[in-house]
């Protein structure tokens, strides 16, 4: 009973904490997806990524043009620009519009799949001040390959995370895509990652968007996720005596019961609240992973500075969200319908509920 009312009261109090953040909007994160293009295949992609060449994304000027709008309102200094694709290293201009973006004041980011993340290439992304940076290792070679579909993409991302950390790269971080089939090696992966010396681990699963939709034996059942958190607390205090920082990602509230367990923070979906996404095509959007009818302008016809300032209000006030499943629930001040990303508008309401699966019948 007792821990009850405290959950209760810190929920209310993190409501309270979103909704000011919300209301601020500052914006500490902008996603700039370089492209659609890849050099993998993967069965999960949420972006349906491929080596088109109608992929390839904005004109480097109108990139320039919208950072540099940007860096003209705000301080730039205080906004992390987080490169992302499709894979942001097969974009030929990459590096001179990193270079701009460094010189202007942005602090750089990037995800990626590691496949070109050469020594040489690890040099460049240093000398342009990278940051951090996000590689993706989604368990020992077999599962890894499986799920990227390209033979050598295991032994290619072991091999970016250390030429990263070989260079000094402030955060290297592995994020582990967690399926049915790699559950079972969840302790196998934490060793490979802390073997390549990456001081920092993610992991998330599966959620039914792009390919994944058509996949479902992708996606965990609400027993497999009772078993990742358990598993991931453990992996969590060890991490702790290794010097690796262990997280779940940012979708889903688990509960106050569960959430220090798993992660350093409590969730907060910031998609359109602080953080921001420029679309290859150039549409302004609140994070990469969100359908295009949240979409809320163009670089090409208006400013984002702008934008941000008038609209993003669907992601500020989540009240609409409050249907379906979520109409009654005690926590929608605290979880405010879910991550974005996994809205279902057609059943208007979150394709799952990961408090849901963590506390059966509540």
């Amino acid at each position: 009973m007792f821990h009850s009312i405290v959950h209760r009261f810190q929920e209310t109090r993190w409501g309270l904490y979103q909704k000011l953040e919300s209301d601020l909007h500052e914006l500490r994160y902008l996603f700039w997806e370089t492209t659609r293009r890849c050099n993998l295949n993967c069965l999960h992609c949420g972006s349906d990524c491929g080596r088109d060449d109608s992929l390839s994304g904005m004109p480097a000027e109108l990139v320039v043009k919208v950072l540099s709008d940007i860096a003209g309102a705000w301080d730039a200094r205080k906004i992390m620009l987080v490169v992302s694709g499709g894979e942001p290293l097969v974009r030929p201009d990459l590096f001179p519009i990193l270079e701009r973006a460094h010189a202007m004041g942005f602090r750089i980011g990037m995800v990626t799949n590691g496949w070109a993340l050469t020594p040489a290439v690890a040099t460049r992304l240093a000398g342009v001040g990278l940051e951090s940076i996000v590689v993706s290792l989604d368990g020992p070679r077999a599962q890894h390959d499986w799920l990227r579909n390209r033979q050598g993409a295991f032994d290619r991302a072991v091999g970016a995370l250390r030429n990263l950390v070989a260079v000094n790269i402030p955060i290297v971080e592995a994020i582990t895509c967690v399926t049915p089939a790699s559950l079972p090696h969840l302790e196998a992966t934490y060793e490979i990652v802390r073997a390549t010396g990456a001081n920092y681990w993610r992991v998330f699963n599966i959620f039914p968007i792009g390919r994944a939709r058509d996949n479902a034996d992708l996606l965990l059942a609400p027993e497999h996720f009772r078993t990742l958190i358990d598993t991931l607390a453990g992996l969590r205090r060890r991490g702790e005596a290794d010097g690796v920082k262990v997280n779940l990602s940012e979708e889903g509230y688990l509960g106050f019961d569960v959430e220090p367990k798993v992660r350093d923070g409590v969730y907060f979906c910031r998609a359109g609240v602080n953080i921001a996404g420029i679309l290859a095509d150039g549409t302004f959007a609140a994070c990469p992973n969100l359908p295009a009818w949240m979409g809320q302008g163009h670089a090409a016809s208006e400013s984002f500075v702008d934008v941000w300032n008038d609209k993003y209000q669907i992601f500020r006030d989540r009240s609409w969200m409050k249907t379906g499943r979520c109409a009654e629930c005690s926590h929608f001040d605290m979880c405010r319908g879910n991550s974005l990303h996994i809205w279902d508008p057609e059943r208007r309401e979150p394709a799952w509920c990961h408090y849901d699966m963590l506390h059966p019948g509540s």
